[in-house]
């Protein structure tokens, strides 16, 4: 028995002393793999980056959605003037920059499409009234050229006229205006911002008032409440309306010109 245990005890012994026999790469094989992997990643991006620079241009592709014809031929033409690279390299910010450049559009989006190409849908500025005779503007007050002509000095909009950088000013005042003299069932039909600051504005019924800088708006809200109290019988017979005094206001009458030689007289011995 105490052989049988000193048997044991030696082969455990034996296993002890018995060296690892676990195989190691070389460290320079190591590095000639790594290296390997390495100048393959590299060939790879080489290969695709070459592949991209030799891919044929990318399609451009104008959505015709919002747009009229006119509108749809104007970006139309400008993006076939492009150049432009491949599907993935091409510039898009150039392109909507491009896009932005035609005085009517509003927005642009420029995006890929894997069956178009490169898709170009844009949003035209909506006009509200006509600036001068060679332009619109829309309701911020941004003043445009229209990619067609017919669209200049349309009858249904009124027409602002002054500064373009004025544009703003003035839509926002003639919006104003209208609010204010809307329940006398009259509205804005011209407006006009001269370069000393004097507004003038004729109404759709034939009515036209001149006003100045100073305390713009008071004078024009108190004119649409006489309008529609004390002077609402009378209404009718108002030529035009100065309001650039500090402490009242001169009108004109519709009268014959009998009448009105007679009725000049008076207002000029009344003032």
């Amino acid at each position: 028995m105490a052989q049988t245990v000193n048997e044991v005890t030696d082969l455990m012994s034996d296993k002890t002393r018995r060296p690892n026999s676990k195989f190691q790469f070389p460290t320079s094989i190591k590095y000639f793999f790594m290296a390997l992997v390495l100048g393959l990643l590299v060939l790879i991006l080489i290969m695709g980056g070459k592949a991209l620079h030799d891919a044929p241009p990318a399609a451009i592709y104008v959505s015709s959605q919002g747009l009229t014809a006119p509108q749809y031929r104007s970006l139309q033409q400008a993006m076939s003037q492009q150049k432009v690279s491949s599907f993935f390299t091409s510039d898009l910010q150039a392109l909507r920059d491009i896009s932005t450049g035609r005085a009517w559009v509003d927005q642009v989006s420029v995006s890929r499409d894997w069956q178009r190409g490169i898709v170009v849908t844009a949003l035209p500025k909506q006009a509200v009234a006509n600036f001068g005779t060679e332009r619109l503007v829309d309701a911020k007050g941004a003043v445009f050229v229209p990619a067609d002509n017919n669209d200049l000095t349309q009858e249904r909009f009124a027409t602002l006229q002054g500064e373009i950088t004025q544009a703003p000013v003035i839509m926002q005042q003639m919006q104003q205006v209208n609010d204010w003299y809307a329940p006398l069932g009259i509205q804005v039909e011209d407006i006009i911002l001269s370069p000393r600051m004097t507004w003038l504005i004729r109404f759709d019924n034939g009515l036209r008032v001149i006003v100045d800088n100073e305390n713009t708006a008071q004078k024009l809200l108190n004119l649409s409440q006489l309008l529609s109290n004390q002077l609402s019988t009378r209404r009718d017979e108002i030529q035009s309306v100065d309001l650039r005094y500090k402490n009242g206001f001169t009108i004109a009458w519709n009268m014959t010109q009998s009448e009105s030689d007679e009725s000049q007289q008076i207002v000029a011995s009344e003032n």
